[in-house]
């Protein structure tokens, strides 16, 4: 005889009450919760045995011991059972799960429960924020290098963020994988980190999701793994200001230099009209190429040597875009400036021309296809190509993100990178220039950083690129390395 099933009023047999371990909040939290109203709203710091709530630079509050030790235990084992999946694109790289509410087991279900039921009140409590039933739940697993950089968690109907943290009770900074605050400057932009928050094993950490949140999980520095369980409760959210409207740098023209200097850099086998008729007919085909021992050797040695002492470097930010170290329009009487003279002058934009058939120079050889940029006499149309380019090092931690805003990606263009100061070099350290399709993660083109190697790559209005984060492997492997990046437009 078949056993009598519960059921809810309408006759359905519950799911919650067949499947959901009990799952019960820290009861000094239930017991404290009338001094925590409105936390959020008196802009002070406030403590006591259940909690933690900073002001600055945002506001943010740390629970401790959230759940009773068995059944964190319970939930640990059912977690790590789950598929996870790698998520790696400019923003992140770590493993996670699916969405958790289409996950059915006991102690996660009875988690999910607890979430809604007892946490969700105090939350609201706290911050003043009318929540509804919409909870997004998701595991991840952070291994060393892994890390997610800085962003706000904007999206529509997301009001709250909470991070549970599944760690080692002995975690510490030096193991990294911190939750790190920006502080935000008087554009709305994050500047600098201004609070880092060590992961402590069942604590929870929460915040509005405001115009201001910008934070980071930065770098796990250990071999320890670092798992939490993050999301968002939803409300109306927070209204956001407008931000100034960006600008865009137009280029410079080409510039002058002596023939001197320009044959006694380059390589003579890249000014043979033979070895560039083959290199553009590759080029052509895949609209990429790199070109090993670009710069002669002597001046090349020189160029690193002078590249590792130079001084004036000056910090890329914001860090939601990028972090680097940069010089613009770099023009001392050195050999670091007549590198960089020479990929901003005619004959360099004419030797590009004979590379790649692009049409970088009035001299460079018209394209058929392009009727339109001839006059009504059927004479060739004179052309203004221009350059934008900079001088950068690579340290532990650098990076730069793609932005649909970014102006300077939404164009036509020849991108130019050559390393230097490349001693010893892994993939897995980072640094790799990536081109993506506008809107998509998946990869198009990977170029690795290579000594003393001319990375040159056609995109179009639909192409986006970004510089993979430079991890702490660096340190092992090379130390910093530096490399001049230029973009040529027709």
């Amino acid at each position: 005889m078949p056993k009598h099933k519960s059921k809810s009023k309408n006759g359905v047999a519950s799911k919650k009450s067949k499947i959901a371990d009990p799952c019960n909040l820290n009861p000094d939290l239930v017991k404290n919760k009338d001094n925590y109203e409105n936390l959020f709203s008196k802009q002070e710091k406030f403590e006591d045995s259940c909690l933690t709530v900073t002001n600055h630079p945002f506001n943010c509050c740390q629970m401790k011991n959230i759940l009773e030790p068995e059944f964190l235990e319970k939930l640990n084992h059912e977690l790590k059972g789950l598929e996870l999946k790698e998520k790696n694109n400019d923003l992140y790289k770590f493993h996670q799960s699916g969405e958790l509410n289409k996950v059915q087991l006991p102690a996660l279900q009875g988690f999910k429960n607890m979430l809604l039921e007892q946490l969700k009140p105090i939350i609201s409590q706290i911050t003043g924020a009318e929540l509804d039933d919409r909870l997004a739940l998701f595991y991840a697993q952070y291994q060393q290098t892994d890390y997610l950089l800085c962003h706000d968690d904007e999206l529509e109907g997301r009001r709250v963020a909470f991070i549970l943290y599944l760690v080692p009770e002995d975690w510490s900074e030096k193991d990294g994988g911190l939750l790190e605050l920006f502080n935000t400057d008087e554009t709305g932009n994050p500047s600098d980190i201004s609070v880092k928050m060590v992961p402590k094993n069942n604590s929870l950490v929460f915040f509005d999701v405001s115009p201001i949140s910008f934070h980071q999980v930065g770098e796990v520095l250990t071999d320890r793994t670092r798992l939490s369980i993050g999301g968002w409760f939803h409300g109306d959210s927070l209204p956001r200001p407008e931000k100034p409207v960006l600008t865009q740098d137009l280029g410079q023209t080409y510039e002058d230099i002596t023939e001197e200097l320009f044959f006694s850099m380059i390589n003579p086998i890249y000014l043979n009209p033979v070895t560039q008729s083959e290199i553009q007919e590759k080029f052509e085909q895949s609209s990429e190429i790199s070109l090993p021992e670009f710069i002669q050797p002597q001046r090349f040695s020189a160029i690193s040597d002078e590249l590792k002492n130079l001084q004036g470097w000056k910090q890329e930010g914001p860090p939601n875009r990028r972090n680097l170290k940069s010089i613009s329009n770099y023009r001392e009487d050195n050999e670091v400036g007549n590198i960089f003279n020479l990929m901003s002058s005619e004959p360099f934009f004419l030797l590009l021309s004979n590379l790649t058939g692009l049409r970088l120079h009035n001299l460079a050889p018209e394209d058929s296809d392009k009727e339109e940029e001839k006059t009504g006499d059927g004479l060739e149309q004179e052309i203004s190509p221009k350059w934008k380019g900079k001088i950068r090092k690579w340290s532990q931690g650098n990076y730069t993100l793609v932005r649909d805003d970014d102006l300077g990606q939404a164009e036509y263009a020849l991108d130019a990178r050559l390393c230097f100061n490349l001693a010893s070099w892994d993939p897995q350290i980072g640094g790799q220039t990536i081109y993506i399709a506008r809107g998509e993660d998946e990869e198009l083109v990977t170029v690795e950083p290579e000594n003393n190697s001319l990375n040159l790559v056609f995109r179009d209005k639909e192409s986006m690129r970004f510089v993979k984060h430079v991890n702490s492997r660096i340190a092992e492997n090379n130390g910093p390395f530096h490399d001049l990046e230029f973009t040529y437009y027709e």
